[in-house]
């Protein structure tokens, strides 16, 4: 995976976006009204050459790629400048594709004259009936530019590229609609507070910069898709324009609410956005026609003429390496996995066993990315994200294995050598496991809220308290735990990380079972005394120790492969024959139900990537994991909520396994919104760090 631009990529987002800053000032999308058209910006921007970019050297453009008018595109939407951009780039294309001196005329005059591929009473519309391909101006007057089966193709590989960059400029028009949003909110006071310290005002505006981070990622996964010509191209591209239709009208909604009353008066900006992005997203109707269109593509046979889309450079896949690793797993589990082991997994803990568990240690799958030095093969990020989806696949839990990684990798990072070689062996060679002590009855998603006591006695530490959802304690070998070592320090300082055996005297464990069929526990430490070589990093810095953890947990890969296996089960429920005859797919309705769950599966897939793969580069920003968390997690209690009404009243009774998997990860889904940090925690993270908004009260 490759989502960095390239310097040459770089620089023409740069020059856009410059260009639109200078030419495109507000006061021109004002003055352009509801028409949202500047006749001088239009003839600015074809002569700058932004209209011709996509055609060849020999015909007055630069050879750009799909890619980079989309950059361009979102810089224009930035500003909400009042051209057709998005159309004027894909028509000049078509034009240049015509034989003809009508077609060569159109193409001569663009700058006067622009042309669009919806009906708009300012501009030229390139219109397809009967396979002639004709131009309607303003006035009426018709042109007949083509006629046949070449020109009707043409035609709807324009329309396709306009789309996909229309989709570009909405992600960039809604981007900025948040970003007014939260200036303004964070300057804004009420109750003696800036109005961005309330979640009521703050958890909104992040859920959108989540969404349309999400878009453009999106965007940029269909434009490669084009270019490397993959089956599913065509429904990437629908995809990306419902998502940035849907995500953009949202955002501007939120945004322009933000305001409050100043955000109706005209003499404010956000209404432009308002009104820019609701004329780009609405132009060709309700962009919820096109989840039928997704369905079409994906499950009825559908087929389009796709665009050039040229070198685009990004690589939005797993790779071949990661490709093959998977291949290679599959192989072990259809070796390994008796029938007695399928029928005996499950989701949680208590999916694990022990035998099987060190096969998969002995053979290098369980902490294949781990160093050498520590028994791992140093795998890549993508190649781990292909390993966790093959165990999904045969719904192998790992959990076990999530948990035990997280305090074997603390004590790679902050453990003393003695404590690296008691327990990494162990755990590198599957007889031993480690669970998570952070949760407390009061604390909740607060860990740095944490009582339970460690107070210093010579080489040892007294622990007593309590924890809550120690998930695999009772088969636990050792414990990742937080406790407070200094209460007079402020709550983020007077803590300790500690890495110690479940086996020392003290320590009780009470099972607590779940709405989804787990058992996690409650954990009772009673004066338990811990050698100080048990403790990670320094006294009181414990801190430094959970923001390392933190990155681990607040990826999101981890959620999201529960929402994957929830629409494999939703795809072989609606693929089976139904009782009354025919299959649930063959309906237009069902697929376009459908076409909504697998777009969110994959925008929530582009975040969590991005999210691993920016950690492993070391790129990460404090956002990228909350955001992958926050809209995985969301989206998959959403749309599991969706499905078992669409799927009821048989869901209910677990009429098949498919049926039976929906109803579980029903209840499931809503725990993942809460594991791992809540969604409230998340949100006040994205507004806190993305959006610069004051920290929520």
């Amino acid at each position: 995976m490759n989502i960095e631009l390239n310097e040459e990529q770089r620089m023409i987002a740069e020059t856009a976006a410059q260009f639109f800053t200078t030419h495109a000032p507000l006061d021109r999308a004002r003055a352009a009204g509801e028409g949202g058209f500047s006749a001088a910006l239009w003839r600015e921007v074809a002569q700058i050459g932004f209209t011709r970019m996509r055609l060849p050297e020999a015909q007055g453009g630069s050879g750009a790629s799909l890619l980079d008018a989309a950059l361009v595109c979102e810089a224009a939407g930035c500003r909400v400048a009042p051209v057709p951009l998005a159309d004027g780039i894909a028509a000049c294309r078509l034009l240049a594709s015509l034989e003809g001196d009508a077609a060569a005329g159109i193409l001569t005059g663009i700058a006067e004259t622009p042309v669009s591929f919806s009906r708009d009473p300012d501009l030229a519309q390139l219109i397809l009936e009967d396979e002639s391909l004709s131009a309607r101006f303003p006035g009426g007057e018709t042109v007949l530019l083509a006629k046949g089966g070449p020109a009707a193709k043409l035609h709807e590989a324009a329309k396709a590229e306009s789309g996909i960059l229309r989709a570009a400029w909405l992600i960039g028009a809604a981007r900025q609609a948040i970003r007014l949003a939260a200036a303004y909110a964070a300057e804004r006071k009420q109750f003696g507070q800036p109005i961005g310290a309330f979640q009521a005002i703050a958890h909104p505006l992040a859920d959108s910069i989540t969404d349309i981070e999400a878009g453009q990622l999106l965007v940029w996964r269909a434009i490669w898709a084009v270019a490397c010509r993959r089956e599913d191209a065509a429904a990437a591209l629908a995809m990306a324009g419902w998502w940035a239709a849907r995500a953009s009208r949202v955002a501007v909604r939120r945004a322009l609410r933000t305001f409050g009353g100043y955000g109706l008066s005209l003499d404010y900006d956000i209404h432009l956005y308002f009104l820019a992005i609701n004329r780009a997203a609405l132009r060709d109707g309700d962009p919820d026609k096109q989840l039928a269109v997704i369905g079409d593509f994906l499950w009825a046979g559908r087929q389009t003429t796709l665009p050039d889309a040229g070198e685009v450079g990004l690589d939005l896949g797993m790779g071949p390496a990661a490709e093959a690793y998977a291949s290679e797993i599959r192989q072990f589990f259809e070796a390994e996995m008796t029938e007695e082991l399928r029928a005996f997994s499950r989701d949680s803990s208590d999916g694990h066993d022990p035998g099987f568990h060190r096969k998969l240690a002995k053979a290098g799958y369980a902490y294949p990315d781990w160093p050498a030095k520590w028994g791992g093969q140093a795998r890549s990020a993508m190649e781990i994200i292909a390993l966790s989806r093959v165990f999904e696949q045969y719904r192998w839990t790992r959990v076990p294995i999530g948990t035990t990684n997280m305090g074997a990798r603390m004590v790679m990072e902050f453990g003393s050598p003695e404590l690296q070689a008691e327990v990494l062996p162990r755990l590198a060679d599957g007889s031993a496991l480690s669970c998570l002590g952070f949760t407390e009855p009061d604390s909740g998603s607060d860990m740095f809220a944490a009582r339970i006591r460690a107070r210093r006695d010579g080489d040892d530490w007294i622990i007593s308290g309590q924890k809550m959802f120690t998930t695999l304690a009772h088969v636990s070998d050792y414990v990742l735990m937080l406790a407070r070592t200094d209460p007079a320090q402020t709550k983020h300082r007077g803590i300790t990380i500690f890495f110690f055996p479940m086996n020392l005297p003290g320590i009780a464990i009470q099972p607590l079972h779940t709405l989804q069929n787990e058992r996690t526990n409650i954990t009772f430490y009673d004066d338990v005394r811990v050698p100080d070589r048990y403790r990670l990093g320094q006294v009181d810095g414990g801190l430094a120790v959970m923001a390392s953890a933190m990155q681990i947990e607040h990826g999101g890969e981890g959620y999201h492969i529960h929402h994957r296996s929830l629409a494999e089960a939703a795809l072989d429920w609606a693929h089976a024959p139904a009782e009354a005859g025919g299959r649930p797919i063959d309906d237009p309705g069902i697929r376009a139900h459908l076409a909504r769950l697998v777009t969110h599966v994959e925008l929530a897939d582009l975040l969590c990537r991005r999210a691993v793969l920016t950690v492993e580069t070391g790129t990460a920003t404090r956002t990228d994991g909350p955001m992958a968390k926050l809209f995985a997690t969301e989206r998959y209690m959403q749309d599991a909520a969706d499905l078992m009404a669409l799927t009821s009243p048989a869901s209910f009774f677990k009429e098949t396994n498919a049926l039976a998997e929906i109803e579980a990860k029903h209840r499931q889904s809503i725990s993942q919104t809460i594991y791992g940090g809540t969604s409230e925690i998340h949100r006040g993270i994205i507004a806190q760090f993305a959006l610069d908004l004051p920290r929520s009260v």
